[in-house]
């Protein structure tokens, strides 16, 4: 059997739909609904430039 590796984009992913499914059942104020869904915005940006950045560095080399 092939031993794959799992692409580390689904694990960041899956985090950041828990943490949105976890904040939209249980917050109920509005702007810390919207404060929170950016936060997770910002953490799914940072996981897909970390990548980016990781496959530029490959490219160069």
């Amino acid at each position: 059997m092939k031993k794959t590796r799992t692409n580390p984009l689904v694990g960041h992913f899956t985090l950041a739909a828990v943490a949105l499914a976890f904040i939209w059942l249980f917050v109920d104020d509005s702007d810390m609904l919207l404060v929170f869904n950016s936060l997770v915005l910002v953490y799914v940006v940072a996981a897909l430039g970390h990548r980016m950045l990781k496959s530029g560095n490959k490219k160069k080399k």
